[in-house]
């Protein structure tokens, strides 16, 4: 896969929790996107990264949602909605990953994941992997 292009990406779960976790390379990734316009995530990465435990504790949670409102959080419209049940339906993939294939299309945004096997199934989708 390439480094991140200057077009509009979309950010999956998965690189997000790295970068709470302190992996480096994620820490690094994320750094050499402050001030880049077209960085979007899905609001469901949201939703899966608060139903952490850790955010049990309201200092992560604080600056979970702190780090969160750096980046532009893509809602779930309708559009995104029926896409993402075709994409589950023909394709295979789980609702949230769905959800978050379906934004990257609508948004015309390259993903941004470890996950490169199971977005690949998606046709159109452009993948890349940050690190």
């Amino acid at each position: 896969m390439e480094e991140a292009s200057s077009g509009v990406i979309l950010i999956d779960t998965n690189v997000f929790v790295d970068f709470l976790r302190n992996y480096a390379p994620s820490i690094d990734f994320f750094e050499s996107l402050v001030g880049r316009e077209g960085v979007l995530f899905s609001v469901i990465t949201e939703s899966e990264l608060v139903a952490g435990k850790e955010n049990n504790d309201p200092l992560k949670r604080e600056k979970l949602t702190h780090f969160l409102h750096i980046w532009n959080k893509i809602s779930l419209t309708n559009p995104v909605a029926l896409l993402a049940g075709d994409i589950c339906r023909e394709y295979g993939l789980e609702i949230p990953d769905a959800v978050i294939a379906a934004t990257a299309l609508l948004n015309r945004a390259e993903i941004v994941t470890k996950n490169v096997k199971d977005f690949r199934k998606v046709p159109g989708l452009k993948i890349q992997t940050p690190y």
